[in-house]
């Protein structure tokens, strides 16, 4: 009866069980890591396409500024109209009125010739 008692427990049961446990919460840490790790790498590549379209915007903008000014140019007008064969003439400098606007606000006005 007192052999039983002098001998060390045995807690196989206990220490499996303890093992066990120990390996699902690596698991879960690890996967945990993971995906966490996914998340921040997407959250990158998102910010990296973010600010790649928006330098592809800020490059189009003045290239669609330039288009527009180079359409709008006076003297290449002149030279496309001829190549066309228009019927319109040049009007004469003496021939253009200047119309000033009326309003508070038109500080521009003083800019035009």
């Amino acid at each position: 009866m007192n052999e039983s008692r002098s001998q060390s427990p045995n807690h196989a049961f206990g220490n499996i069980m303890f093992a066990i446990a120990i390996a699902i919460i690596a698991a879960g840490a690890i996967k945990h890591v993971s995906y966490r790790n996914q998340q921040i790498k997407t959250v990158r590549d998102i910010a990296a396409t973010e600010k790649s379209i928006q330098s592809l915007q800020q490059d189009r903008i003045p290239s669609v500024q330039a288009d527009i000014e180079q359409q709008l140019a006076r003297y290449d007008i002149r030279e496309k109209l001829k190549a066309n064969g228009t019927d319109l003439v040049p009007t004469p400098p003496n021939c253009v009125e200047v119309i000033r606007l009326k309003g508070p606000s038109l500080s521009l006005q003083n800019n035009r010739p």
